[in-house]
Protein backbone atom coordinates (compact mmCIF):
# COMPACT_ATOMS: atom_id res chain seq x y z
CA UNK A 1 0.00 0.00 0.00
CA UNK A 2 1.27 3.40 -0.82
CA UNK A 3 2.00 5.98 1.93
CA UNK A 4 0.97 9.57 1.54
CA UNK A 5 2.77 12.17 0.76
CA UNK A 6 1.86 13.73 3.87
CA UNK A 7 2.21 11.33 5.92
CA UNK A 8 4.13 11.98 9.15
CA UNK A 9 3.70 9.51 11.22
CA UNK A 10 7.28 7.96 10.76
CA UNK A 11 10.74 8.58 9.14
CA UNK A 12 11.14 7.40 5.58
CA UNK A 13 13.76 9.72 4.56
CA UNK A 14 15.78 12.46 6.34
CA UNK A 15 18.02 15.45 4.68
CA UNK A 16 20.38 17.43 6.61
CA UNK A 17 21.73 21.10 6.04
CA UNK A 18 24.63 22.89 7.25
CA UNK A 19 26.66 25.97 6.73
CA UNK A 20 27.53 29.42 7.67
CA UNK A 21 25.29 32.42 8.31
CA UNK A 22 27.58 35.45 7.94
CA UNK A 23 26.09 38.92 8.50
CA UNK A 24 27.21 41.75 6.08
CA UNK A 25 25.49 44.70 8.21
CA UNK A 26 25.12 44.17 11.80
CA UNK A 27 21.81 42.10 13.42
CA UNK A 28 19.07 43.09 16.11
CA UNK A 29 16.89 40.25 17.11
CA UNK A 30 15.08 41.32 20.23
CA UNK A 31 14.37 39.02 22.78
CA UNK A 32 12.71 41.47 25.07
CA UNK A 33 12.90 44.05 27.84
CA UNK A 34 14.74 42.52 30.62
CA UNK A 35 15.35 44.49 33.82
CA UNK A 36 18.68 43.11 34.74
CA UNK A 37 19.94 45.32 30.42
CA UNK A 38 21.27 48.46 30.05
CA UNK A 39 19.21 48.38 26.96
CA UNK A 40 15.30 48.82 26.10
CA UNK A 41 15.41 46.14 23.47
CA UNK A 42 17.95 43.50 24.04
CA UNK A 43 18.75 40.60 21.65
CA UNK A 44 17.93 37.20 22.27
CA UNK A 45 21.30 35.22 24.09
CA UNK A 46 21.70 31.86 24.71
CA UNK A 47 22.36 30.22 28.62
CA UNK A 48 25.52 31.97 28.76
CA UNK A 49 24.99 34.81 27.45
CA UNK A 50 26.36 34.33 24.21
CA UNK A 51 24.15 36.26 21.06
CA UNK A 52 22.37 33.60 19.23
CA UNK A 53 19.19 33.56 16.30
CA UNK A 54 15.98 31.38 17.29
CA UNK A 55 15.60 28.84 14.43
CA UNK A 56 11.74 30.36 14.41
CA UNK A 57 13.17 33.47 13.69
CA UNK A 58 15.23 32.35 10.69
CA UNK A 59 12.00 29.81 9.68
CA UNK A 60 10.17 33.39 9.27
CA UNK A 61 12.56 35.01 7.16
CA UNK A 62 13.32 31.61 4.91
CA UNK A 63 9.51 31.31 4.18
CA UNK A 64 8.50 34.48 3.43
CA UNK A 65 11.68 34.57 0.59
CA UNK A 66 10.46 31.20 -1.07
CA UNK A 67 6.47 32.83 -0.90
CA UNK A 68 7.62 36.03 -2.80
CA UNK A 69 8.83 33.65 -5.22
CA UNK A 70 6.30 30.80 -5.52
CA UNK A 71 3.28 32.74 -7.31
CA UNK A 72 5.80 32.79 -10.15
CA UNK A 73 6.62 28.83 -10.21
CA UNK A 74 3.83 27.69 -12.94
CA UNK A 75 1.67 25.12 -10.73
CA UNK A 76 2.31 26.60 -7.58
CA UNK A 77 0.44 28.49 -4.76
CA UNK A 78 0.52 30.26 -1.45
CA UNK A 79 -1.45 31.44 0.64
CA UNK A 80 0.28 34.16 2.19
CA UNK A 81 -0.03 36.62 -1.28
CA UNK A 82 -3.42 34.87 -2.43
CA UNK A 83 -5.63 35.48 0.28
CA UNK A 84 -8.50 34.11 -2.51
CA UNK A 85 -6.98 31.02 -2.21
CA UNK A 86 -9.03 28.10 -0.70
CA UNK A 87 -6.25 27.12 1.13
CA UNK A 88 -7.46 26.11 4.99
CA UNK A 89 -4.92 28.14 6.38
CA UNK A 90 -6.45 31.17 5.17
CA UNK A 91 -10.11 30.51 5.02
CA UNK A 92 -12.20 30.45 7.94
CA UNK A 93 -15.19 28.67 6.20
CA UNK A 94 -13.09 25.38 4.81
CA UNK A 95 -11.00 25.36 7.81
CA UNK A 96 -14.56 24.91 9.78
CA UNK A 97 -15.12 22.59 7.74
CA UNK A 98 -12.43 20.40 7.84
CA UNK A 99 -12.08 20.55 11.76
CA UNK A 100 -15.59 19.03 12.15
CA UNK A 101 -14.48 16.45 9.29
CA UNK A 102 -11.63 16.09 11.39
CA UNK A 103 -13.44 15.37 14.53
CA UNK A 104 -15.59 13.16 13.02
CA UNK A 105 -13.05 10.67 12.14
CA UNK A 106 -11.28 10.93 15.03
CA UNK A 107 -14.44 9.12 16.42
CA UNK A 108 -15.14 7.12 13.36
CA UNK A 109 -18.06 8.74 12.44
CA UNK A 110 -19.82 8.93 9.30
CA UNK A 111 -21.09 13.03 7.99
CA UNK A 112 -24.63 13.19 6.54
CA UNK A 113 -26.59 16.38 5.99
CA UNK A 114 -30.13 15.86 7.49
CA UNK A 115 -31.82 12.93 6.48
CA UNK A 116 -29.60 12.80 2.90
CA UNK A 117 -27.30 10.25 2.94
CA UNK A 118 -25.65 9.76 -0.51
CA UNK A 119 -23.34 6.89 -1.42
CA UNK A 120 -20.64 7.86 -3.72
CA UNK A 121 -17.07 7.02 -4.20
CA UNK A 122 -14.58 8.17 -1.54
CA UNK A 123 -12.87 10.92 -3.86
CA UNK A 124 -16.32 12.34 -4.76
CA UNK A 125 -17.23 12.12 -1.24
CA UNK A 126 -13.92 14.40 -0.20
CA UNK A 127 -14.19 17.12 -3.01
CA UNK A 128 -17.74 17.33 -1.47
CA UNK A 129 -15.94 19.57 0.99
CA UNK A 130 -15.56 22.35 -1.26
CA UNK A 131 -19.28 22.16 -2.27
CA UNK A 132 -20.03 22.56 1.19
CA UNK A 133 -21.48 19.70 1.57
CA UNK A 134 -21.08 16.23 4.03
CA UNK A 135 -21.14 13.11 2.65
CA UNK A 136 -22.15 9.97 4.12
CA UNK A 137 -19.00 7.97 4.15
CA UNK A 138 -16.29 6.53 6.93
CA UNK A 139 -13.73 8.71 7.10
CA UNK A 140 -10.54 8.02 8.81
CA UNK A 141 -6.27 9.27 8.96
CA UNK A 142 -6.05 8.72 5.00
CA UNK A 143 -9.23 10.84 4.15
CA UNK A 144 -7.48 13.80 6.49
CA UNK A 145 -4.10 13.56 4.52
CA UNK A 146 -6.07 13.99 1.22
CA UNK A 147 -8.32 16.69 2.28
CA UNK A 148 -4.84 18.57 3.58
CA UNK A 149 -3.04 17.40 -0.05
CA UNK A 150 -6.15 18.71 -1.90
CA UNK A 151 -7.22 22.34 0.65
CA UNK A 152 -3.66 23.14 1.99
CA UNK A 153 -1.42 25.55 -0.45
CA UNK A 154 2.04 24.53 -1.48
CA UNK A 155 4.27 26.34 1.13
CA UNK A 156 2.01 25.24 3.83
CA UNK A 157 2.24 21.62 2.40
CA UNK A 158 6.04 22.23 3.06
CA UNK A 159 6.56 24.91 5.92
CA UNK A 160 3.38 24.38 7.74
CA UNK A 161 0.24 25.03 9.30
CA UNK A 162 -2.11 24.52 12.08
CA UNK A 163 -3.20 21.71 10.49
CA UNK A 164 -0.24 20.07 9.33
CA UNK A 165 3.40 19.91 11.43
CA UNK A 166 6.15 21.29 8.73
CA UNK A 167 8.86 18.80 7.40
CA UNK A 168 11.27 21.33 7.70
CA UNK A 169 13.12 21.68 11.32
CA UNK A 170 14.92 25.28 11.69
CA UNK A 171 17.43 24.53 14.37
CA UNK A 172 18.82 27.70 16.92
CA UNK A 173 22.06 29.49 15.20
CA UNK A 174 24.36 29.60 17.85
CA UNK A 175 27.41 32.09 17.07
CA UNK A 176 30.67 31.01 16.10
CA UNK A 177 33.59 31.16 18.33
CA UNK A 178 35.93 32.97 18.54
CA UNK A 179 33.79 36.11 18.15
CA UNK A 180 34.31 39.89 19.44
CA UNK A 181 32.31 39.13 22.55
CA UNK A 182 30.86 42.58 22.32
CA UNK A 183 27.98 44.36 21.18
CA UNK A 184 27.26 47.71 20.36
CA UNK A 185 23.76 50.08 21.23
CA UNK A 186 22.38 52.50 18.95
CA UNK A 187 20.35 55.07 19.57
CA UNK A 188 16.56 55.41 17.76
CA UNK A 189 13.76 58.66 18.32
CA UNK A 190 9.99 57.72 17.75
CA UNK A 191 8.47 59.17 14.57
CA UNK A 192 5.16 60.73 13.92
CA UNK A 193 3.79 58.82 10.58
CA UNK A 194 2.00 61.89 9.71
CA UNK A 195 4.46 64.77 10.13
CA UNK A 196 7.69 63.01 9.76
CA UNK A 197 9.18 64.60 12.35
CA UNK A 198 10.74 62.97 15.46
CA UNK A 199 8.71 62.56 18.31
CA UNK A 200 9.86 64.53 21.59
CA UNK A 201 10.83 62.80 24.32
CA UNK A 202 10.76 59.23 22.88
CA UNK A 203 13.77 58.25 22.58
CA UNK A 204 14.70 54.77 22.76
CA UNK A 205 18.20 52.34 22.39
CA UNK A 206 18.77 48.97 20.76
CA UNK A 207 21.35 46.49 21.05
CA UNK A 208 22.77 44.64 17.62
CA UNK A 209 25.66 42.32 16.90
CA UNK A 210 28.38 43.64 14.80
CA UNK A 211 28.77 43.22 11.23
CA UNK A 212 30.80 40.00 10.07
CA UNK A 213 30.37 37.74 13.18
CA UNK A 214 29.48 34.18 11.79
CA UNK A 215 26.39 32.09 13.26
CA UNK A 216 26.18 27.94 12.43
CA UNK A 217 23.33 27.09 10.28
CA UNK A 218 21.12 23.75 10.18
CA UNK A 219 18.24 22.45 9.15
CA UNK A 220 16.80 19.11 9.05
CA UNK A 221 14.04 17.58 6.23
CA UNK A 222 12.05 14.66 6.92
CA UNK A 223 9.97 12.76 4.35
CA UNK A 224 10.10 15.39 1.57
CA UNK A 225 8.41 15.16 -1.35
CA UNK A 226 10.14 16.28 -4.51
CA UNK A 227 7.69 20.07 -4.10
CA UNK A 228 9.44 19.91 -1.02
CA UNK A 229 12.93 19.85 -1.72
CA UNK A 230 12.55 22.53 -4.78
CA UNK A 231 11.49 25.34 -2.56
CA UNK A 232 14.15 24.77 -0.08
CA UNK A 233 16.21 24.54 -3.28
CA UNK A 234 14.78 28.14 -3.34
CA UNK A 235 14.87 29.40 -0.20
CA UNK A 236 18.18 28.09 0.18
CA UNK A 237 19.39 29.84 -3.01
CA UNK A 238 18.05 33.03 -2.01
CA UNK A 239 19.97 32.72 1.49
CA UNK A 240 22.98 32.28 -0.31
CA UNK A 241 22.39 35.10 -3.10
CA UNK A 242 21.98 37.36 0.26
CA UNK A 243 18.48 38.13 -0.64
CA UNK A 244 16.40 37.40 2.93
CA UNK A 245 17.15 39.76 6.08
CA UNK A 246 16.85 39.02 8.94
CA UNK A 247 15.72 40.36 12.51
CA UNK A 248 14.16 43.50 13.34
CA UNK A 249 14.60 47.30 12.46
CA UNK A 250 15.55 46.39 8.55
CA UNK A 251 14.92 49.93 7.42
CA UNK A 252 18.14 51.25 8.80
CA UNK A 253 20.34 48.70 6.93
CA UNK A 254 20.30 46.17 9.62
CA UNK A 255 20.00 42.31 8.76
CA UNK A 256 21.36 41.86 5.65
CA UNK A 257 23.49 38.13 5.53
CA UNK A 258 24.39 35.49 2.80
CA UNK A 259 25.06 31.26 3.87
CA UNK A 260 28.40 30.48 2.74
CA UNK A 261 29.30 26.61 2.45
CA UNK A 262 26.48 25.02 2.30
CA UNK A 263 26.23 21.02 2.22
CA UNK A 264 23.77 18.23 2.66
CA UNK A 265 23.51 14.80 3.57
CA UNK A 266 20.61 12.50 3.38
CA UNK A 267 19.30 9.67 4.20
CA UNK A 268 16.81 6.98 3.21
CA UNK A 269 15.30 4.99 5.52
CA UNK A 270 13.67 2.73 3.52
CA UNK A 271 16.94 1.23 2.11
CA UNK A 272 18.12 -1.86 5.07
CA UNK A 273 21.51 -0.59 4.65
CA UNK A 274 21.34 3.13 5.04
CA UNK A 275 19.41 2.65 8.00
CA UNK A 276 21.92 0.39 9.71
CA UNK A 277 24.79 2.87 8.42
CA UNK A 278 22.88 5.45 9.98
CA UNK A 279 22.03 3.90 12.96
CA UNK A 280 25.47 2.57 13.88
CA UNK A 281 27.75 5.32 12.23
CA UNK A 282 25.61 8.14 12.19
CA UNK A 283 24.72 10.63 9.13
CA UNK A 284 27.00 9.91 5.93
CA UNK A 285 29.26 12.61 4.73
CA UNK A 286 28.19 15.58 3.82
CA UNK A 287 27.77 17.13 0.01
CA UNK A 288 28.09 20.81 -1.78
CA UNK A 289 24.57 21.82 -1.92
CA UNK A 290 25.25 23.23 -5.52
CA UNK A 291 24.11 20.36 -7.22
CA UNK A 292 20.93 20.33 -5.20
CA UNK A 293 19.90 23.36 -5.77
CA UNK A 294 20.43 22.98 -9.61
CA UNK A 295 18.46 19.92 -9.89
CA UNK A 296 15.57 21.09 -7.58
CA UNK A 297 15.26 24.45 -8.91
CA UNK A 298 15.37 23.07 -12.78
CA UNK A 299 12.43 20.60 -11.74
CA UNK A 300 10.16 23.95 -10.52
CA UNK A 301 10.96 25.72 -13.87
CA UNK A 302 9.27 24.85 -16.98
CA UNK A 303 11.68 23.66 -19.86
Amino acid sequence: MAIHPLDRSHLRSRHRFTGTLVLDTALHIGGGREASTVTDSPIVRDGIGRPVIPGSSFKGAFRAGVERLVPNLPGFATCALNRANPCLSMNEDLAEKYRMVSEAASRGLALAVGEDVVAQREREALRALRRGGWIGVELNAAHLLDLLAEYLCDTCKTFGSVHLASAARFHDLPVIEPWAETTQIRDGVGIDRDSERAVEQIKFDYEIVPAQTKFTFSMTLENPTERDLGLIALGLQEFMEGMIPLGGIRSRGLGCCHLVDVQIAAVDFTQPRDLTVYLQRGWPEANPIGDFITQHIAALLPA
